[in-house]
């Protein structure tokens, strides 16, 4: 049968830069568009908006620091309440508010730009793993369209600035993958170790592993939390080593201890020393504003680790009715975060019959459609031996199972850095899905023939593919149903109905 041929406006178009251009053109404007609404600061931004404008200088008035408590701050830590997080992502909200000014554009600038990198950059592991423009454009689309990545985006808050950053880690831990499969020979087996040596390089030089090092030293100098994007990092490279000597080397657990031995200095060097040299440099302003005191530098690390390890508490008692009480209103454990029995409401307000609210809160085929896509992985990391898929399922594994161990108080938003993961794991499997063609096979397991043809008997068309356009359907119909709860719009009562469908959604 003749395929038909395809236009050549679609041929131009069937381009990796396309997708991408066109996924981070969406992902700028959905972000960007009405970008002052609301019009004043909601929830931490009254932290982090306050405390950029402080780094650039702004005083007092214009950085809206109007109590005691937060002039004592300003003077005691250059900062008010948020000296408990590093400051890497405090500085880039600043860079807005040097260049527009202090206004809800001027402060939210800066995280506008890091969503819509992030969207970039996950269109560029899509690229890289998925090998089409198509799927590379889906991938950036369902987190260009993804709820809490555009509210976290539209608001100055730091979790953008750490998807961005951890996102970039993973693309660069990608490429080094890469780099080093590239320098790598294939052949048979070798029959000793010298060869097994010379036939798997170990190159001190990983300048792809280096710069995720800088990646996810940046992550961590946005928040503490970007450690475990590192946690995975070593994870998934010592995995990846001892899987690349496994092909010359024939058992699993020598191939891992020469892994070990020959990458552990590498490793240190890329995520160890540098993110730490990264974490102190973004500290330098602060140095040069207390006189290049590091011991004060030393101290104030050790406060922030009381505060988040012992001082930060999910209960106190009233001064009012003496009851333990919940000491905020957003709190969510996180075995609940995938099926988002809590999201954070950051703003609302009540106008008689209609209300604007801001909810930050994850798409529902994304999110509900991890405990399809999750499974999958883990089937397909087994079963495929397809490295991809684990890397996505590790990715998420270890950014979120450490949560459930930590006995701090922990918001949904936290699932910001490996939402893309998400999303990446989503699209694996709708891939798979739309690929599959049915097989018909003998009682043995072996494809059988069909008497027709002679060819083995596999159908031509894919019958599982409208279920994955209609998943990709929902994930946009959503974000659109959802988008007046996103942007703070003014909705009926009856509509805000509509789209809020829990009452911990509330």
């Amino acid at each position: 049968m003749a395929h038909r041929a395809e236009s050549p406006v679609l041929h131009r178009l069937n381009r990796p830069w396309v997708a991408i251009l066109a996924v981070t053109a969406i992902a700028a404007v959905v972000r960007m568009w009405g970008l002052s609404s609301p019009p004043t600061l909601v929830f931490d931004e009254n932290y982090y908006a306050k405390a950029a404008c402080i780094f650039v200088g702004g005083s007092n008035k214009v950085c809206k620091i109007d109590s005691p408590n937060e002039r004592s701050f300003r003077e005691q830590e250059w900062d008010v309440g948020s000296f408990v997080h590093p400051p890497l992502g405090k500085w880039t909200i600043a860079l807005g508010i040097k260049a527009f000014g202090m206004d809800p554009f001027g402060w939210r600038i800066g995280s506008a730009v890091a969503g819509t990198l992030a969207v970039t950059g996950v269109a560029l592991i899509a690229q890289l793993l998925f090998g089409r423009p198509l799927w590379t454009f889906l991938a950036g689309l369902l987190l260009a369209f993804e709820h809490l990545s555009v509210v976290l985006s539209r608001q100055a808050l730091l979790d953008i600035h750490l998807q961005l950053w951890t996102g970039a880690g993973f693309l660069c831990l990608v490429l080094d993958r890469r780099w080093i499969d590239r320098r790598t020979r294939r052949g048979p087996s070798p029959s000793d170790a010298e060869d097994v040596d010379a036939t798997v390089p170990s190159p001190l030089w990983r300048p792809w592993r280096y710069t995720a090092g800088l990646a996810f030293g940046a992550a961590l100098s946005v928040k503490w939390s970007g450690g475990l994007g590192m946690l995975a990092a070593i994870v998934i490279s010592l995995a990846w080593e001892t899987s690349r000597r496994l092909r010359a080397d024939g058992t699993r657990g020598r191939a891992f201890g020469r892994a070990l031995l020959q990458e552990s200095f590498s490793l240190l060097i890329a995520f160890v020393v540098i993110p730490a040299i990264v974490y102190v440099v973004t500290y330098l302003p602060w140095l040069h504003h207390f006189d290049w005191k590091f011991s004060e530098f030393i101290e104030q690390q050790v406060r922030v680790a009381r505060y988040h390890l012992f001082d930060l508490k999910t209960l106190a008692v009233d001064p009012d009715t003496g009851a333990l009480t919940p000491t905020h209103y957003g709190y969510s454990r996180p075995w609940t975060w995938l099926w988002m029995e809590r999201p954070l409401t950051l703003t609302w307000q009540d106008e008689g019959p209609a209300i604007r609210d801001l909810l930050a809160i994850g798409n529902p085929v994304v999110f509900w459609g991890s405990f399809w896509s999750l499974p999958y992985l883990a089937f397909a990391w087994w079963r495929k031996r397809d490295w991809v898929a684990g890397f996505f399922l590790t990715a998420v594994m270890l950014q979120y199972l450490p949560w459930l161990l930590a006995a701090r108080p922990q918001f949904f938003f936290y699932v910001a850095p490996f939402t893309p993961f998400l999303v990446l794991g989503l699209v694996y499997m709708l891939r798979d899905l739309s690929d599959a063609r049915l097989i018909v096979r003998e009682p043995g397991g072996v494809v059988a023939t069909d008497p027709e043809t002679g060819r083995p008997a596999v159908s031509v068309w894919h019958p599982y593919r409208p279920i994955a356009w209609a998943v990709v359907a929902a994930a946009v119909g959503l974000f659109l149903w959802f988008w007046p709860v996103l942007t703070w719009q003014l909705i009926s009562d009856e509509r805000f109905k509509l789209i809020v469908w829990f009452p911990g959604w509330l």
